[in-house]
Order: structure tokens, then sequence, then C-alpha cells
């Protein structure tokens, strides 16, 4: 009987020592995908700070290109009716 209980509790020992292992392995891969999520949310606040900038830019492109257009079409008009009037004046020439 006492035989059959130093078994039984070397067995549950070893359940135990089992357990911690497991335990521990858990443990480190718990650690390793919270520094993995730590990385991604640094990189994540990176891009988001580049981001903002990098909109602005993009915005003032856009402006720039609308005035841009604005002025081609203004010379453009200018332009015809420049030619309307050499034109006119080449007629009654």
């Amino acid at each position: 009987m006492l035989e059959s209980k130093l078994v039984e509790a070397k067995a549950k020992e070893k359940t135990v020592r089992v357990f911690k292992i497991d335990l521990d392995k858990m443990r480190n891969e718990i650690n390793l995908l919270k520094d993995k999520l730590d990385k991604e949310k640094a990189k994540e606040k990176h891009l988001k700070e580049n981001k903002e900038p990098l909109e602005h830019h993009n915005q003032m492109i856009d402006t720039k290109n609308n005035q841009l257009n604005r002025n081609s079409m203004f010379l453009l008009k200018n332009m015809r009716n420049m030619d309307e009037q050499i034109d006119r004046a080449l007629i009654y020439a």
C-alpha cells in the first residue's frame, strides 16, 4: 500500500513537472507574442505619424495643380483672343 502511494505520488510529481514545463513554454510564447504586438504597434504609430505630413503634402500638390490648371486655361483663352485680334488686324490691313 505504501509502495503504491509512492508510485502514485511520483506519477503526480511527473505530471506536475510536465504541466510546469508546458506552462513555461506557454509563458514564453505569450511573451514573444507580446513583443511582436508591441513592435507592430510601434510600426503602426510610425506609419500614422508619417501619413499626416504626406496627406498634407498631397493636398498642397492638388491645390497647386488646380491653380496651374486655372492659369493655363486663362492663358489659353488670352492666346485665342490675341489670335482672333491678329486675324482681324490682318483682314483689315
